[in-house]
């Protein structure tokens, strides 16, 4: 259980962020999470029904949202890719802002 410098490890990650994953369970509205890729594993394990010793190596792209629909068994997941990344460069691909 690697804990980085003056940091957290996912275990320590996973204590933190367990009780606004179990909130999330029981809404049925939709939720938006935007957080750092270490808490976007740990959720992401958690509704996928990962072991959560897979949670370090799950794959969590930059600039990709992903949407998680619940059903009877873990969820049905779709990825919507924001800014392609090899097209990073060309401006037509740029935000607006």
């Amino acid at each position: 259980d690697y804990r980085y410098p003056r940091g957290e490890s996912y275990q320590d990650v996973i204590k933190r962020v367990e009780q606004a994953v179990l909130s999330m369970e029981g809404l049925q509205d939709p939720v938006v999470v935007v957080a750092h890729q270490a808490v976007l594993r740990i959720v992401y394990a958690y509704f996928m029904m990962m072991d959560k010793t897979k949670a370090p190596t799950i794959s969590i792209p930059l600039n990709t949202v992903i949407k998680l629909v619940p059903k009877n068994h873990g969820c049905d997941e779709e990825r919507f890719v924001l800014v392609n990344e090899e097209n990073k460069d060309n401006s037509n691909n740029a935000p607006s802002h």
